[in-house]
């Protein structure tokens, strides 16, 4: 079992030097006195600590706009117009996040060469991370800077160019691929490892050679519309090799007290009617670690039939998903909303069942409790792994049998799914046993069916991608599935004046400034984007597309 960082882990790595971020990214590397594996927890932390993210990126925006979610009080008319206060993940990677990693590969870099050899592993670790967060940050603002970034706190550029997003692809998988050889030519015997520091696999290198490799299908699978050609060659090198095989290899990160910041709390967020109407029809058995039951158990129901607030003694259903479409909430506010919400002594009862809080944030309080237990954050998990080669194998991109990985996917979902809750201390969660997982891949929309398989395959995706809300999105992006006329049936959402609401398909992208040192780089990118007649009508047009996401 990995070991648990506590956050005070940050304050002791530099007793030698200092423990200011924002200095430590504009010294001279000379003055940082802390070792690569010293410097390695505090980047991962840095990566994975940004409350604000999930405060408007996650739950104001993407999850609403991909009905993964609900406000409590339902979506309005402007949902899917507002994109404000979104990107917070190109602020942590060119902050501390992508600095630190940076220092890491700088440090090992200037090492005297027996010394390096040394830190094969240790690099690799780094460009690993680099590489995953970078591709996160490009995947929805295109051209970015990234071989040139970091450099001038080293003496170098202060000016660092702009890579396209299809020239990022291309160094993306050149490094995945030179980190797999480099650990795979490394002698283990010399090597620093990193132990516990390691706070994905605890020095398991192993695994990491397993990640990057399994990392660039990841990557490759969004250049599905731009360069079959491209994914399917890479997928044959990747397949060749090893590959994530197991739960025990997924790339997750488990924390302790990184979610403590109350902007990772979910509170007033409710699951939504398309998702929840799918789950209880098939007897999803993650349903219970995904969302809440309602108010309405028999007990209170009892209590509200006795006190006149209701006035049938039975209620069958527990889980309740909010309506997406403002103009149905609006319709249905006092039925669906409002009258569905009865006030006894001081506690409101609800229909609709709230979002699981506590698989978001494990120090969420419950019946007056503070959660002690640890954050999962997934990033390329067995279960992910599975169900992508499964599609791609049902599209003839790659060899494979197409039963098994799907079988195999969703297998592995509900059980890192049951991992999560176990180490969030979920309340009231049923743990999926194998009767029930056989069970549910026997139901009459889960079971395999050939004629269906790509739709069956997408909505395995969308629902394992639950935790990973920028890949629900990219999935809708990527396949356009699902959608109103699958068997999990988005909503077509209208606002209250009757206007179809269309998905945005990137964030905001910022203009540049002429007070900034690297104005012309920047305006050049911007330039360059702007000559792709689906980039939209300008930077600020959430509808326009990023080059991977092709009409």
């Amino acid at each position: 079992m990995k070991k648990i960082l506590i956050l005070t882990l940050s304050f002791f790595l530099f007793t030698s030097c200092t423990s200011d971020f924002a200095e430590i990214n504009t010294n001279p590397i000379d003055q940082i006195k802390a070792t690569p594996e010293e410097l390695l927890p505090l980047a991962i932390m840095k990566g994975f600590d940004g409350s604000f993210e999930y405060y408007y990126d996650y739950y104001r925006r993407i999850m609403p706009w991909t009905q993964t979610l609900v406000p409590s009080t339902g979506n309005s008319s402007q949902f899917m117009d507002d994109g404000s206060n979104m990107n917070q993940r190109k602020d942590i990677f060119y902050g501390d996040h992508g600095a630190l990693l940076t220092d890491i590969i700088y440090k090992i870099d200037h090492m005297p060469a027996e010394e390096q050899k040394k830190y094969v592993n240790i690099k690799s670790i780094a460009i690993i991370l680099k590489v995953y967060y970078a591709w996160y940050v490009t995947d929805i603002n295109g051209s970015m800077a990234y071989t040139e970034a970091f450099q001038a706190r080293y003496g170098g550029t202060q000016t660092p160019k702009y890579e396209t997003q299809e020239q990022l692809y291309d160094v993306f998988d050149k490094q995945l691929d030179d980190v797999y050889t480099a650990i795979q030519s490394a002698d283990p015997s010399v090597q620093v490892n990193p132990g516990e520091k390691d706070l994905f696999f605890n020095g398991d290198i192993s695994k990491w050679k397993r990640v990057a490799n399994s990392l660039r299908l990841k990557i490759a699978s969004r250049l599905m519309k731009r360069n079959p050609a491209k994914l399917t060659s890479i997928a044959t090198q990747v397949l060749s090799r090893d590959e994530i095989n197991s739960t025990t290899v997924s790339f997750m990160l488990r924390a302790r007290r990184f979610t403590e910041h109350g902007n990772f709390n979910p509170s007033g967020m409710s699951a939504s009617k398309p998702m929840v109407d799918f789950m209880n029809t098939s007897k999803d058995p993650r349903i219970s670690i995904f969302f809440q039951q309602n108010d309405y158990s028999q007990e209170n129901i009892d209590k509200l039939v006795a006190a006149g607030k209701m006035k049938t003694t039975m209620e069958s259903q527990r889980y309740v998903g909010g309506l997406v479409s403002p103009n149905m909430v609006s319709a249905n506010m006092s039925r669906y909303y409002t009258s569905a919400k009865r006030l006894l002594n001081g506690v409101n009862y609800d229909t609709i069942s709230r979002l699981q809080y506590r698989i978001w944030r494990p120090e969420n309080t419950s019946k007056g409790i503070i959660g002690t237990g640890n954050a999962i954050f997934p990033i390329l998990t067995y279960a992910d792994y599975s169900l992508l080669k499964a599609e791609l194998a049902a599209r003839n991109l790659i060899p494979g049998n197409v039963k098994d990985l799907y079988e195999q996917g969703i297998r592995a979902s509900i059980e890192t799914y049951n991992y999560i809750a176990k180490e969030a201390l979920v309340d009231y969660y049923k743990v999926a046993n194998d009767a029930d997982i056989i069970a549910y891949l026997n139901d009459s929309q889960i079971k395999f069916n050939p004629s269906l398989a790509l739709e069956q395959i997408i909505i395995q995706e969308y629902l394992n991608y639950f935790k990973q809300p920028n890949e629900v999105w990219a999935l809708i992006k990527r396949t356009g599935l699902p959608n109103v006329s699958t068997a999990l049936k988005l909503e077509n959402p209208f606002s209250e004046a009757g206007v179809l609401l269309i998905m945005p398909r990137r964030i905001v992208l910022s203009t540049p400034s002429k007070d900034n040192l690297n104005y012309q780089n920047q305006k050049n990118a911007l330039d360059q984007m702007k000559q792709d007649p689906e980039f939209g009508a300008s930077e600020s047009d959430i509808q326009g597309r990023i080059w991977w996401d092709k009409k």
